[in-house]
């Protein structure tokens, strides 16, 4: 029996796989089932024994890996019991792609220059058909290092039809689809039109051209059998893991953390990376994304990606000791007027990389991305050249992110007791406690 191959059909109504393109048009979520036909529009017909198999994904949390609800392999014979309506075009035709669904034919890159108080953003987003999305800011009228990158997951709200992405930023953005996909308009905080003549809108390249971001990133690493893979928190996609740059620190820390007889297992790494192109390890096949590690931080055993929405369980397992530099440091406690203070952020707590082979600081600072430049000599620590993307959050969001950057402008001195970084200015005062975490 011939057989095609898998197509995803997502609960925002699209997808594709080599050969055909399948659009459905889906209404809100409810109980029930699906029912209907399968047609074929193409003037060359299908096989009589071809199999389309369709596989139903819940891809509505921007924050956790699409869930599988079902999977069903009907034959197209056109017969009328067949368990979801579809039409399918042969992909590569030409032909305009189905407008049912406001991304329109998956996967899709849109760039455009866009203002910002500062100067010119240009901006580029890339989705995939697997919920999954690649976005890249260049603040064009700063200097170097003026690019941020970010992944994450992306759905489409249902009745807005907005779009929205939700990566390692704490607010998520919102854009509108135009015209069936062929422009994104930037919407604000809230979700709303920006009032504005400024230009807003991202528009769609005539064929994909993503990117290759280059981040933090976390995730679940697992070598076995020279093969390495990695499975990403942020996006729930696996990887090969390229054996080139500072692979090798991370294979070592790898086999090191984990005991004989669990070698194989995933561990929890986290790492400065680039997500791009190279060579199939199966001949014959295309090029696929791959992930090479260019500075390898830290491996934890005992961990597990965060869980959205849920607080981290603690782990049983002893870590070793902790290093200033290597370790992801996230926020605990700001100091106000009376003395450093205990808080809940308003929003995701800032998180702080003070990188091992050069004098580089990366995190974020509760709403934006952060990156500059430090200064370490024994017990003395400054930090310089911080620059951040500029995306409006929250009010309180806002103000918090203001004190933060500039407690960080006052650090002189910097101490580790057990678990806790304490950074302190020049007369020893604590102005911000941080606590490790993957």
């Amino acid at each position: 029996m011939r057989q095609l191959r898998s197509i995803t059909i997502i609960t925002t109504a699209t997808a594709a796989a080599t050969g055909l393109v399948a659009q459905a048009v889906t209404a809100p979520a409810q109980a029930g089932s699906l029912s209907g036909t399968a047609a074929f529009r193409e003037p060359n017909a299908l096989p009589p024994d071809a199999v389309f198999e369709a596989v139903l994904i819940d891809a509505a949390s921007a924050d956790a890996p699409a869930r599988e609800l079902g999977r069903v392999r009907p034959v197209l014979n056109g017969g009328p019991n067949q368990p979801l309506s579809l039409q399918l075009v042969a992909a590569g035709t030409g032909r305009p792609p189905l407008t049912s669904f406001p991304l329109g034919r998956l996967p899709a890159s849109w760039r455009g220059d866009l203002a910002f108080a500062g100067g010119r953003t240009r901006w580029q987003v890339d989705l995939s058909a697997d919920g999954s999305f690649q976005l890249r800011q260049i603040f064009l009228d700063r200097p170097a290092p003026n690019r941020f990158d970010d992944i994450g997951r992306w759905r489409i709200e249902p009745g807005s039809n907005r779009l929205v992405l939700r990566g390692g930023r704490e607010a998520p953005l919102f854009f509108q689809p135009l015209e069936g996909g062929a422009a994104l308009a930037k919407l604000d905080l809230q979700g709303e039109p920006i009032r504005s003549r400024q230009p807003d809108r991202l528009q769609r390249l005539a064929i994909p051209q993503p990117i290759d971001p280059r981040l933090h990133l976390a995730g679940m690493f697992r070598y076995l059998a020279d093969a390495a893979n990695i499975r990403l928190c942020a996006t729930g996609a696996r990887l090969p893991v390229a054996m080139e740059a500072d692979y090798l620190r991370l294979e070592r820390a790898y086999l090191k953390a984990q005991p004989a007889e669990r070698r194989g297992q995933p561990l929890l790494v986290n790492l400065e990376g680039l997500i791009t192109n190279r060579p199939s390890a199966e001949p014959g096949q295309p090029p696929q994304r791959t992930l090479v590690v260019e500075r390898f931080v830290g491996v934890h055993p005992g961990r597990g990606c965060p869980q959205p929405n849920t607080s981290s369980s603690p782990t049983s397992r002893p870590m070793a000791p902790l290093s200033l530099r290597g370790t992801l440091w996230r926020l605990q406690a700001l100091q106000d007027s009376s003395g450093p203070t205990l808080i809940e952020p308003p929003g995701r707590p800032p998180e702080l990389l003070l990188a091992v082979d050069q004098e580089r600081v990366s995190g974020t600072d509760g709403c934006n991305r952060l990156i500059g430049a430090f200064q370490l000599a024994a017990e003395e620590l400054s930090f310089s050249r911080l620059a951040s993307t500029k995306m409006a959050c929250l009010p309180e969001v806002m103000a918090f992110e203001r004190r933060y950057s500039e407690a960080l402008a006052k650090v002189r001195r910097w101490s580790i007791d057990k678990r806790n970084l304490l950074l302190q200015d020049a007369a020893g005062r604590t102005l911000l406690l941080f606590r490790d975490s993957p």
